[in-house]
């Protein structure tokens, strides 16, 4: 995750990502390069740029404070170009824990990848055990008996494994089921988002395990809604959508009386459809009312909703769900869908990244059998500062390269006119790059 900070508080060892304002601002021809030199620390804190952002996965992160160089004496104001009167310094308040980015020193070496066609044949086995537990979770259920919890604690570590082996194979492979299978298979869907996503947000492990747990249980109160209703291709009546709107509720007594189920789940399983806007059900909760795990769960709940098919619609491609998804004000924590896209490598159409082949580019569409290839559009070269001709890279699953490094931001990089740009780059016809995939 990118960090801005001001020019005054570089210090040595970190990787310069980016400078904010003017070209003719900036105190190096190029804008990636680590800093190693006590006359590019000068260079920098003593320009005219009002800020820059800087790479902690790339070099050191920011210590939260600096001694003052040779002959300074103490913090100073800068005067604003733009203004001609001093600038105070603005810092943002830091991101809770969970948005944090980790100290690199801190993660443990990641294990050597086997290979996504290798994890896939591997996932195959634990998405058809899980289901087979889903279904007699729900027969169990449909009987009046309690949800056997340490049976899917069990099942959500094997996800749990796949997962930190190769995310994309398990969660491609369970996203294309058939319609008939929704009901169970979505249960095992949103069990992996759940991983993966807690994944990404560091939170301990005893809380990725629950995470899963919970998104495997999230739905059992289903079980008190007609198949009749849930399966219905044309609109639900007023009575029906009652019914529907019933099961969360009907959960939660249910894992109420089931032992050893986490207090993380009986929370999933209440709150999954509630927004952010106070619109959702049953409670209206609102904001900072709900919890990460319902703010985690109503997005992984409704992303593999609309990227599965259903009896009355046709399933979206994980870019268009992302990019329609980001469209719904009010309905979902923003800052926690961007970090969900980014836990998948799939990011909104029209999205700005930044490519390992040092190009900014613009993600276009995805594609492949599962769509889990990403297209990107590049068409701008960051070392030589100049627009290039388009070309579209494509972005498998684990490549090592082409990949994304991660989001950018058009303001950094200071185009005349970004919404033009981004029209004329998405509506340009492009010649597959025949050297890519």
């Amino acid at each position: 995750m990118l960090v801005r900070i001001e020019p005054e508080d570089v210090e040595i060892g970190m990787f310069v990502h980016a400078f904010e304002g003017s070209w003719f601002d900036h105190p190096f021809w190029r804008s990636n390069f680590r800093v190693e030199t006590i006359e590019q620390l000068e260079r920098i804190r003593n320009s005219g740029i009002e800020g820059l952002m800087i790479d902690p996965e790339r070099g050191i992160a920011p210590s939260g404070g600096r001694q003052p160089s040779k002959g300074e004496e103490g913090p100073r104001q800068k005067l604003s170009r733009s203004w001609g009167r001093p600038r105070p310094t603005v810092r943002t308040a830091p991101l809770p824990k969970i948005f944090a980015q980790p100290d690199p020193e801190d993660r443990a070496a990641p294990r050597p990848r086997r290979g996504y066609s290798s994890e896939c044949r591997r996932a195959k086995p634990v998405i058809s055990r899980t289901r087979a537990a889903v279904v007699d979770m729900f027969e169990a259920a449909r009987l009046g008996r309690a949800v056997e919890v340490k049976r899917m604690v069990r099942l959500a570590s094997s996800i749990g494994a796949s997962i930190e082996r190769d995310a994309k194979a398990l969660i491609n492979l369970v996203r294309l089921k058939e319609k008939d299978e929704y009901t169970y298979l979505h249960s095992v869907a949103v069990c992996a988002l759940m991983i993966n996503f807690a994944r990404h947000l560091e939170l301990d492990p005893q809380q990725v395990e629950d995470m899963g747990v919970a998104g495997l249980l999230h739905d059992v109160g289903k079980v008190a809604v007609s198949d009749a209703i849930l399966n219905k291709p044309g609109a639900l009546s007023k009575d029906e959508m009652r019914s529907v709107r019933s099961h969360p509720a009907a959960g939660h007594r249910l894992l109420a009386s089931s032992p050893g189920a986490p207090e993380i789940a009986l929370e999933l399983c209440l709150r999954h459809h509630e927004k952010v806007d106070g619109t959702g059900y049953p409670g209206r909760l609102k904001g900072e009312e709900l919890s990460l795990a319902a703010r985690m769960g109503a997005i992984c709940d409704v992303y593999d909703a609309v990227t599965s098919n259903r009896p009355y619609k046709q399933a979206w491609t994980p870019c268009e769900a992302l990019t329609e998804m980001k469209k719904w004000q009010g309905h979902f924590d923003p800052a926690l869908l961007d970090r969900f896209a980014d836990s998948l490598g799939i990011y909104a159409m029209g999205t700005l990244v930044r490519l390992s082949t040092g190009e900014l580019g613009i993600v276009v569409g995805s594609e492949g059998e599962a769509d889990e290839d990403l297209v990107v559009r590049a068409f701008f070269d960051c070392d030589a500062l100049a627009e290039i001709e388009f070309v579209d890279r494509t972005i498998a699953p684990s490549a090592e390269h082409p990949r994304i490094i991660g989001r950018d931001s058009p303001t950094f990089w200071r185009f005349p006119d970004w919404d033009v740009l981004r029209h004329k780059v998405l509506a340009a016809e492009i010649i597959p790059d025949e050297d890519e995939g």
